[in-house]
């Protein structure tokens, strides 16, 4: 009998809890086998799929199609990026391993693979530029208003750009940090005290909104922003 997408996803929740040690191996095969209805030896097999992608390990049992996608998809949204790249070096070496020992090429657990590996290589691409301008914002902010000032004004006002998956802003660090020191600690739109402050620097969060939005050729400067707890900052992009 094959493998249902539920008891995919009812197999991929109770690995949660073994990950979490919430739960035994022993006791989340007979968990899954009792809701669901599938064998203990493929619910164990499912389970401990899940263990292996996240250790980054090779599994010799296989999951279909639908389930390596569908954990992998499950593991980046509960667990992030680099989860992710871990369980895709799970399912490599697995494939890997398949082939070596004379078995299918399993081609379309191939092709899901190297989708995962193509948005993973996206989102790391983002996810450094945004790391690399959160630098370069908290070293503006050291450097003191007269030094940004002064390179406020030599600045070019009009951001580079590139091609990702979709148009992406470089934007300068010193407006954000500008910004971010005139409305020292509140929302320039309600007025109110940053709603809270952020565990890596104790500062006030605070978002910093273009009021003509860069993708419809907004300058990156400072009399073009506005300094927004989230609440006010939704509401501009997306209140009547």
């Amino acid at each position: 009998m094959s493998i249902t997408n539920e008891q995919v996803a009812e197999a991929y929740e109770t690995a949660r809890k073994l990950y979490a040690h919430e739960i035994s191996l022993s006791a989340a095969k007979v968990s899954v086998a009792k809701k669901t209805g599938m064998n203990e030896g493929s619910a164990q097999g499912y389970v401990h799929t899940f263990m292996k992608m996240m250790e980054g390990a090779n599994y010799t049992r296989t999951i279909n199609a639908f389930a390596t996608d569908y954990y992998l998809k499950q593991i980046y949204s509960d667990y992030g990026l680099e989860a992710l790249l871990t369980a895709i070096s799970s399912v490599k070496k697995h494939l890997e391993y398949y082939e070596g020992v004379g078995k299918s090429s399993q081609p379309t657990i191939h092709k899901i693979l190297s989708q995962h590996i193509e948005k993973a290589n996206k989102l790391s691409h983002l996810e450094l530029i945004q790391k690399n301008f959160e630098k370069q914002v908290i070293l503006s902010l050291k450097d003191g208003c007269e030094i940004r000032k002064s390179r406020l004004k030599a600045a070019e006002k009009k951001p580079k750009e590139c091609e990702v998956t979709v148009k992406i802003f470089y934007r300068n660090p010193d407006v954000v940090a500008e910004t971010l020191y005139r409305a020292n600690g509140s929302c320039e739109k309600c007025m109110k005290p940053a709603p809270f402050k952020k565990a890596k620097d104790n500062s006030p969060y605070l978002e910093v909104h273009h009021i003509k939005q860069l993708s419809d050729d907004g300058l990156d400067v400072v009399e073009n922003t506005l300094a927004l707890c989230p609440n006010c900052h939704r509401e501009l992009h997306y209140g009547v």
